[in-house]
């Protein structure tokens, strides 16, 4: 069945889940007394019930003051059922993709989750051609074409990492795995020349008019860019690229990076490490046969259908992670990130911690000039925050 008509056949299911959700959420505390549940309450039910998770600090700031200014509880679910959170869990769960258990029942089994009472299911890579095969497989079955991986909106999110974008004044930007270009157009707002390199032709597809032409659609091994550029980022895409090909996609960032030019990757990390300390504690006891090994991650977390979670390729620890860089002539600029930290945190911390896990690498970057960044980054105050 095509995309198309599973959509359409999800309409009368998803009304039938609204309105469940909607008739399950109590406006009262299950008591004798049926007291008014508080707006904190009633958004905590509300976040639980209708996006499966609990409510985040801004997500209730936000709607604790639409309430206070003459918002109904009733236009808080509506918002809430019609924001691309809960329509992107919709068709995620709804929307079918070839199950890779069927085709290699030998390489999945559930291992212990050493912080969750429930087993892991997991991938086991037994040969390195077993990455490539998942990579052949994500790709073959439009796994980053499915509705429901992907958010198209500006939100607080996109703009505040584009505002760490913009503290390495970069003349020409290049994103890897830019998606519809919602940072890319944050930063061409701020008068920033920007690139991004793209697969989804259905990202693409929904792309920003101001910079949809300054997206290149490909795979960044095999595009011609004619230009180079002094700043390269990647947000959580690091960890999608197969580990067999990592190299070769470091030694092309290596070779388009401007010397004293800026690398920022925002990667799932695992482990403690020594400057954003552990985001991604270790939970499948083998992976620590792995880091002693100081190779990625050979079991692989992996959803109901056999993909790796998110479409993650690459599971390592942050010093695996380091390593791969440095080996291509990049060095980490801990002064940066250390300001970073000290500005962002409080605030990642509350929204998506993930953002924590990031690296600032360069390319035998001028000292004076790192000391200049991280001055400026120190001494401005954020426009978002």
């Amino acid at each position: 069945m095509s995309y198309l008509n599973q959509l359409l056949s999800l309409s009368s299911k998803a009304s039938k889940t609204i309105s469940r959700i909607s008739s399950s959420l109590s406006t009262k505390r299950p008591t004798s007394e049926q007291e008014p549940l508080s707006d904190r309450e009633f958004l905590a039910d509300a976040y639980r019930k209708i996006l499966g998770r609990d409510v985040d600090e801004d997500g209730l700031k936000h709607y604790i003051k639409l309430l206070q200014t003459g918002y109904s509880r009733t236009d808080v679910l509506m918002n809430l059922v019609q924001s691309d959170e809960f329509i992107n869990k919709v068709l995620k769960d709804n929307i079918k993709i070839q199950n890779l258990r069927e085709l290699r029942p030998d390489n999945y089994y559930a291992v212990d989750d050493l912080l969750q009472p429930n087993k892991a299911l997991v991938f086991s890579v037994e040969t390195p051609d077993d990455f490539d095969w998942l990579e052949a497989m994500i790709l073959k079955h439009g796994y980053y074409e499915k509705p429901g991986v992907w958010g198209f909106r500006i939100d607080k999110d996109k703009k505040v990492m584009a505002e760490i974008m913009s503290a390495f004044q970069p003349k020409r930007a290049l994103e890897i795995g830019c998606a519809n270009g919602t940072i890319l157009q944050c930063l061409h707002e701020m008068n920033i020349h920007c690139e991004g390199i793209e697969i989804s032709t259905m990202a693409i597809d929904k792309a920003f008019p101001d910079i949809k032409d300054n997206i290149h659609h490909g795979d960044l091994l095999e595009l011609e860019l004619s230009e180079k550029y002094d700043l390269i980022f990647g947000l959580d895409i690091f960890e999608h690229l197969n580990p067999n090909k990592l190299h070769d996609y470091l030694d092309r960032m290596e070779r388009i990076l401007v010397d004293g030019g800026y690398l920022f990757g925002n990667i799932p990390a695992f482990g403690e490490d020594p400057i954003f300390g552990t985001v991604f504690p270790i939970y499948i006891k083998e992976w620590e046969r792995d880091i002693a090994q100081e190779k990625p991650f050979t079991m692989l977390h992996v959803d109901k259908d056999g993909y790796p979670i998110n479409g993650h390729l690459i599971w390592a620890d942050w010093h695996w992670w380091v390593r791969q860089f440095e080996q291509h002539g990049f060095q980490r600029e801990v002064e940066i990130e250390t300001v970073l930290h000290e500005k962002y945190d409080a605030y990642m911390e509350r929204t998506s911690i993930a953002r924590k896990s990031y690296f600032v690498f360069s390319k035998r970057a001028d000292r004076q000039k790192t000391e200049a960044i991280a001055h400026d980054i120190s001494s401005r105050s954020s426009k978002f925050l």
